[in-house]
């Protein structure tokens, strides 16, 4: 399994993109607390809509790509930071527990997947409310893109992007997200 990962692509250019990769490690569930690591000075948590690839593809065409996914969540990309060292590494995206995700919804159990709203909430504060078609760089072409170059495989994880700026991650705080109103990510920061 593999986590392809999206910089941007609400609320800003589609030429703004930028991909990083995260190990299957980096996966921490909802209901599991995030602990704070002691390797870097802050960690800053970024919303994002995550899809669940169903099946094995290359180079995928457009139209066909909506077939290549069944369902979605809310997730919590968080990178590592240190003020001596500006410039991320790949290690800084792709630690253990980087990869906050949140609990699935079926595609067959939605009205409208790509309509149907998610949102994230940080300390009970609604930080985004996005839903897939709001991207940017629509979500077919964010998959058939990635299908060029590597082999889409089932249950691979796509993080489409950043759905609002980062916060920065101190104990006691609470990590929250709904779509359609369910709940799907419930994650406690701890040291």
């Amino acid at each position: 399994m593999k986590v392809i990962g999206f910089t941007g692509n609400y609320g800003t250019e589609a030429g703004t993109l930028q991909s990083y990769l995260m190990a299957d490690s980096s996966i921490l569930y909802s209901g599991r607390p995030f602990f704070v690591p002691d390797f870097a000075q802050r960690f800053v948590a970024t919303p994002a809509i995550v899809v669940r690839t169903s099946r094995l593809g290359k180079c995928i065409a457009p139209k066909f790509a909506h077939r290549y996914w069944d369902a979605l969540t809310a997730a919590f990309s968080v990178v590592a930071q240190n003020s001596d060292r500006p410039a991320l590494s790949a290690l800084d995206r792709a630690f253990d527990g980087a990869a906050i995700v949140g609990d699935w919804v079926e595609v067959s159990s939605l009205t409208d997947a790509l309509h149907e709203p998610v949102e994230v909430t940080v300390d009970g504060t609604v930080v985004s409310r996005h839903c897939l078609a709001d991207m940017c760089k629509p979500l077919d072409d964010l998959l058939a893109g990635v299908s060029t170059r590597c082999s889409i495989k089932m249950g691979d994880l796509l993080f489409t992007g950043d759905t609002a700026p980062g916060c920065a991650l101190a104990p006691g705080m609470r990590l929250a997200a709904t779509i359609a109103g369910r709940q799907v990510l419930d994650v406690k920061v701890k040291l």
